[in-house]
C-alpha cells in the first residue's frame, strides 16, 4: 500500500488511535502505562494526550503516585462531548440511540416507518437521528451506524439482500449519506451484535468466537482473535442462505431469497411463520408453541449452528435471539441439538451462551460500530476516520 500525502498526519492520526484504543482497553490508566503498551516515547504520549483531553476525547480521573514517589493523573475516555448513533432498522420502524465515547447510552428515540422505499427510509433515520440529538447540541455526532436485517456489504455500504425490507443491492450508505452530513457504516443485525460484545467486554478480547442471530432473518458473525471476520467480498458469515435439505418436491420451502430449503426457511421468525401459514395454522404468539414447527425449527438450528462451529473451531458460541423468536422451547431443543451434534468429536462441544438481541442492544451495536473507527486509523486514505 502507498504511503498517502501527508504521511506525518497519518502517523499522528495512528499515534492518536493507538492511546484511544490503550484507553478503552485499560482505563483509567497512566501516561506512563500508555507509553510502555505503544511503544511510543513519554514526550510523544504527553503531546498526544494533551491535544486528546482539550479536544474532550480524553478526561483526567484520579490521582495516584508513581514508583518515584511523583503524582500522577489516571486518563480515561471522555464523556458526551462525542457521541455516535446507533440505528436498528426493521420493516415497520426507526430505533435510534446516542452512545457516548465511553459506550453509554445518552438518548433513544423510536419512529415509526411508513414504508420501506429508500426515500421514507432516508427520511425517518434522518427525522430520528435529528430527534435524539437535539438535546445534545453542544456534542460532535460522529457519525451514525444503521443495523440491517439480511446480507450486508459493509466495506461497499450495501445491502445485498434482506428478506424483512424487501432489499435487493440498496446502497443504503449513499442513499443515506445524501440526508446525513456525517460518516454512515451500515452492518448486518449479527455484526452489530457482535460489535456490541466486542468492544467494551475484556472478557472477550482477543478470541475465536461464532455469533448467531436468530430474528427475523438469522445470521452469523465470524470472529477471529477479537475481531470481526467480513471476508474478501464482504460475505463472511453466510448462514441464512445456507441449504439444510435436498430437494423434497411438495415439502419444499421457498425462500425469498429464490432457492429452497434454505435455513433461513426453516428457523428465521419469517420462515416459521410462513411454514404455519402453509399449514393453515394460527400464527400468534410462538412462545406458546411446543409443537413440530418450533421442533424442526430448533433441531435444524442447533444442528447448522454446530456444523458451523466444527469447520471454524470457535472456542466461544454465542446466539442472539430478537424479542419475537426469544422462545425457551426454540432455544432448549436448540441447544440440545447443538451438543448432540458433538458426541462422537474428538474435541468437546464449545461453550453456548445465549443472550437477547432486542431493538436497544441492536441500535447501541450499531453505533459501536461507529465508535470502533475511533480506535482505529483509517489507513485507506478514504478520510473516515473519526478525528
Amino acid at each position: 500500500m502507498k504511503p498517502r500525502a501527508g504521511s506525518k498526519a497519518l502517523i499522528r492520526e495512528i499515534n492518536e488511535a493507538l492511546v484511544l484504543d490503550i484507553v478503552r482497553a485499560h482505563g483509567p490508566v497512566a501516561r506512563a502505562t500508555i507509553a510502555t503498551r505503544t511503544g511510543l516515547s513519554a514526550a510523544t504520549v504527553t503531546g498526544i494526550t494533551a491535544k486528546l483531553l482539550q479536544s474532550g476525547l480524553l478526561t483526567e480521573s484520579d490521582m495516584v503516585r508513581g514508583a518515584a514517589g511523583r503524582p500522577a493523573r489516571l486518563l480515561e475516555l471522555g464523556g458526551d462531548t462525542v457521541l455516535a448513533a446507533g440505528v436498528r432498522l426493521s420493516s415497520t420502524e426507526v430505533y435510534v440511540v446516542l452512545v457516548n465515547l465511553r459506550g453509554e447510552v445518552v438518548a433513544s428515540h423510536q419512529e415509526p416507518l411508513g414504508t420501506t422505499t429508500r426515500q421514507d427510509v432516508a427520511k425517518t433515520i434522518a427525522q430520528a437521528v435529528g430527534t435524539a440529538t437535539a438535546r445534545h447540541g453542544s456534542a460532535a455526532l460522529i457519525g451514525v451506524g444503521v443495523a440491517v436485517s439480511g446480507v450486508v456489504d459493509h466495506a461497499g455500504g450495501m445491502v445485498r439482500h434482506s428478506g424483512s425490507l424487501g432489499w435487493e443491492g440498496v446502497p443504503l450508505r449513499a442513499v443515506l449519506s445524501e440526508t446525513l452530513d456525517v460518516p454512515v457504516v451500515i452492518d448486518s443485525y449479527v455484526n452489530c451484535v457482535a460489535a456490541g460484545l466486542l468492544l467494551f467486554d475484556t472478557v472477550l478480547a482477543g478470541r475465536d468466537l461464532l455469533i448467531f442471530s436468530v430474528g427475523p432473518s438469522l445470521g452469523a458473525s465470524v470472529v477471529v482473535q477479537g475481531r470481526i471476520h467480513r471476508g474478501w467480498n464482504g460475505a463472511a458469515g453466510g448462514f441464512a442462505h445456507s441449504r439444510v435439505g435436498g430437494d423434497r418436491g411438495a415439502a419444499d420451502r421457498p425462500c425469498h431469497c429464490g432457492a429452497v430449503n434454505c435455513l433461513e426457511t426453516f428457523s428465521s421468525h419469517w420462515g416459521i411463520v410462513r411454514e404455519l401459514e402453509r399449514r393453515l395454522e394460527p400464527t400468534g404468539d410462538l412462545a406458546e408453541r411446543d409443537d413440530e414447527v418450533i421442533a424442526e425449527a430448533a433441531e435444524t438450528l442447533g444442528t447448522a449452528m454446530a456444523n458451523a462451529s466444527k469447520m471454524l473451531g470457535p472456542e466461544h458460541v454465542v446466539a442472539a435471539f430478537t424479542k419475537e423468536m426469544n422462545l425457551p422451547v426454540l432455544a432448549g431443543r436448540a441447544e440440545a441439538a447443538f451438543r448432540h451434534q458433538y458426541h462422537h468429536e474428538n474435541t468437546p462441544a464449545p461453550d453456548l451462551e445465549f443472550t437477547s438481541a432486542d431493538r436497544p442492544a441492536l441500535a447501541r451495536g450499531a453505533a459501536y460500530v461507529v465508535l470502533a473507527r475511533m480506535f482505529t486509523a483509517d489507513l485507506t486514505g478514504t478520510g473516515t476516520h473519526a478525528h
